[in-house]
Order: C-alpha cells, then structure tokens, then sequence
C-alpha cells in the first residue's frame, strides 16, 4: 500500500506572504542566506514600512502638542476704499447754547490697516495634557512597531526554513525517481536476459512512471516557494534565487522563562502599558474643562487713513494684557466627557489583564509545540536510520531475486516518508524556536 507524505504547513506563511507583498527592486545576487533574506524584508517589508509612518506620524503629534504651549504669533494687514462718507453728527449748542447740529466727514477714501498679535498660554490643562499624550502615544508607536517588526521578522524566518524543507522533499523525490529508473533499466535488462518475469519488469515500471509527476508537484510546490520569498523580501521574480542555509543543525531547546521577565520584554504589552497611561492623561485632559485658562496678549496696531494714496493720519496703539476663561456651565458635556474617558481606561485595564493571560497561554502552547518537535527529531532520526537499512537490505535481496518489486517500492517510499519526516520535524522545531524567540520576548530590536 501506497503511503502519503503529509508536510505540515504554517497557515499563517501563507497569509503573511499575500498581505505583506513589498515593493520591487532589483537585485543581482542569486544566493541569499538566512541573515540576508531577513535584511531585505526588513528594508522592503511594506507592513514595516506602514508602521515607520505610524511613529512619523506621533512625531508630527508630539511637535502640534508641544506648538499649543508655545507663542502665537500673527499679523494682518488691510486696505478699504471707502466708497461712501461717513459723518458723525454734533450738537454744539449743548456747549455754548450758540449753533446747531454740526454735520462732520468721519472718513476719507482710503483706509490702511496693519497689526501685530501675540498670545502665550500661561495655564491650560487641555495644553499640558496634550503635550503629555503626545509624549506617550510616541512611545506606544515605538512599542507598536517593535511589535511588528518581531512578528514580520518570525514569519520572514519561518518561511525561510519552510523553503529549505521544500527543497530537502524535491532532493528526495529526485533520488527517489532516479533510483526507480535506475531499477526499472536493470529489471528491463533481466526480463531481456530471462532473469526476470514481465510482471516484475512492469512493476518496475509502474513505479518508476508514478514517480516522475510526484517529483514534478515537489519543484512546483518548491517553486511557489521561492516566487512568494521574492515577493516577500522585494526580489524579481526573474531572478535566479538559492537558498544559502541548512536544516541539518537546529538550536537547543531553550530554558523556561519567568513570565514577569516576558512581560517586561514583550512589544506588545508594553504597547497596552502606554495605552494605559494614555487612557489616563485622556481622562485628566477631560477634567481641565472644569478648570479655568489663562493667557497673556500683546499687541501693535496701526492705522491711516487719507483721500490719496498717501499714508496720512496715523494712528500707533500697544496693548498687553491677561485673558482669563473660566467655564461655569456647559449642560454637564465636560461631566460625560470625563465618564466616557474613565470608562476606557477600565476597559484597558481589562484589556490589560486578559492580555497577560494570552501571554501566559501562548507561551505555554510555544512551548509543548518546541518539546514535541524535538523529541519528534529524535523519533524520527531513528526512523530514519532504519528506513534506510530496511531499504539497503530490500535492494540488496531484490537483485537477487529473493525480494519482489512491491517490497521494495514500499522500503523506498518508507525511506522517502522516513526523510521528509525527519527534516519536517526539524523545521517545525525551527518554527517553533523562531516563535519562542517572539512569545518570550527575545529577539533583537531593529535600530533606529
């Protein structure tokens, strides 16, 4: 009976390698390592690059927050043209008991105008909160994109071993294929010969003919591979890719971590962290509207008027002075505002909480998935030591005679299936290790 060999993929390669589809650039180098590949996604990685625009974008916040406590400054000028007069009306009897009402020209055709204004906020609580939250959010962007950069940098590396692992399956099914051939050439000699009956020979083959379309499907599948690397790391497509790297050697498996030390090394809650304070510097920014503001004013004010173009009866005015605004009712909107705030920091603080038990359970399951790999390492490199002298012995016998050509395509596909086990177990202790290296908190972060 025909056995099937089942490579467990990683779902989320899949996705990854879809959404995160970087721009292009041209490349020369044919063969990449594992350090280079990663260096490429980090440069071209279009999520990487969305999540740069984030903190640029807190950079921007964190200037508009802290311009709000500066000096405003700004000028004017203007010109009107007066196309009618203006006359104030005097009654000068009401002095001297002599006279009438006096009809007099309060405007001339021209007018110019021209200031100078200044406003400084002494005292504020929106000013001084903005500037704090601004402050944070910087710091949440930075956490966030830590955050991300660890997770685009696990998959990039997943992917990675993944592509080795396909390239190990197409070796065996190569060996497998050439060693079908081979063996259906000898037996075609010993049927000519006599040696061999036909049944054998067309079982011979059999095998050899089911092997060229599965060894067709592995280049395909290793191809598919390769063109989503390329897309991933910002590589042509006509590009030529190899793959610098190995799955013989994999890293010991690791010592169990505090789960406090996880937290305090975790993008990503750290990130919750700063929302927190956030959560919290939003709800004193909503308390200062019960609170009064004060600010100082400066300003110079010119002005002239005259029937030409001529700058004539000027007019020179300074003022300084404190403006204060304090709020007495406002129909209970700074109140709701206030309950509205508190109620998201609860919610983060819940968040918070549920988040640190996600924590606690992912590691746990990283965790079962990194001892079960490794002891599967084990399982199968013995396996596979004893595929492999089952199949020499089968192969021996068979061209005596005293071993049938079943037995021996099942002693190949078990050694086959023995091999790609035993590669497929490294690299899902590899996927696992890369995700440890996430889940714990450990991986290096990308300079600024």
């Amino acid at each position: 009976m025909t056995r099937t060999i089942i490579i467990r993929p990683i779902a989320v390669l899949l996705i990854l390698l879809i959404c995160l589809a970087p721009t292009g650039v041209r490349l020369q180098a044919k063969e990449v390592d594992l350090d280079e590949f990663v260096s490429l996604v980090e440069r071209y990685s279009k999520q990487l690059q969305i999540a740069e625009k984030d903190r640029e974008e807190a950079d921007a916040q964190k200037s508009e927050a802290i311009g709000l406590a500066l000096p405003h400054i700004s000028a004017q000028a203007g010109y009107t043209r007066n196309l009618s007069d203006v006359y104030s009306y005097l009654d000068f009897s009401a002095l001297s008991g002599e006279g009438g009402v006096s009809k007099i020209d309060m405007n001339r055709d021209n007018e110019f105008t021209a200031g100078v204004s200044l406003r400084q906020t002494l005292f504020s609580g929106t000013v001084f909160n903005a500037i704090a939250a601004a402050r944070q959010y910087r710091r949440l962007t930075d956490y966030t994109y830590d955050a991300t950069y660890q997770q685009i940098l696990t998959l990039s590396k997943q992917a990675f071993s993944q592509a080795l692992l396909l390239e190990r399956v197409v070796t065996v099914a190569e060996l497998a294929e050439q060693n079908a051939h081979d063996n259906y050439l000898d037996m075609k000699k010993r049927f000519e010969s006599g040696l061999a009956s036909e049944f054998q020979l067309l079982q011979a083959e059999s095998r050899y003919r089911d092997a060229v379309p599965q060894t067709a499907a592995t280049r395909r599948n290793l191809e598919l591979a390769l063109v989503d690397l390329k897309n991933f790391a910002g590589i042509p497509v006509d590009t030529t890719l190899e793959l610098n790297g190995s799955l013989d050697r994999y890293p010991q498996l690791p010592k169990q971590v505090d789960i406090e030390t996880v937290l305090a090394q975790r993008p990503d809650y750290n990130a919750m962290l700063w929302e927190e304070q956030l959560r919290k510097t939003n709800v004193s920014a909503q308390r200062s509207g019960y609170y009064p503001s004060l600010s100082a004013v400066a300003g110079y004010g010119y002005s002239a008027q005259s029937n030409d173009f001529k700058l004539e009866e000027e007019n020179n005015s300074w003022t300084v002075g404190l403006m204060l605004s304090v709020p007495i009712y406002q129909g209970g909107e700074t109140r709701a505002k206030v309950r509205q705030a508190s109620v998201q920091l609860d919610k983060s603080r819940l968040e918070i909480a549920r988040r640190r038990d996600e924590i606690e359970k992912e590691i746990k399951s990283v965790r079962l998935r990194l001892e079960e790999a490794h002891e599967r390492i084990s399982s199968a490199n013995t396996a596979l030591t004893t595929a492999r002298k089952a199949f020499d012995i089968a192969e021996a016998t068979a061209r005596s005679g005293l071993t049938t050509q079943l037995e021996l395509k099942d002693a190949r596909v078990g050694l086959d299936q023995a091999t790609v086990a035993y590669y497929s177990a490294v690299f899902e202790y590899l996927a696992a290790w890369y995700d440890w290296q996430r889940v714990t908190g450990n991986m290096n972060k990308k300079s600024d």
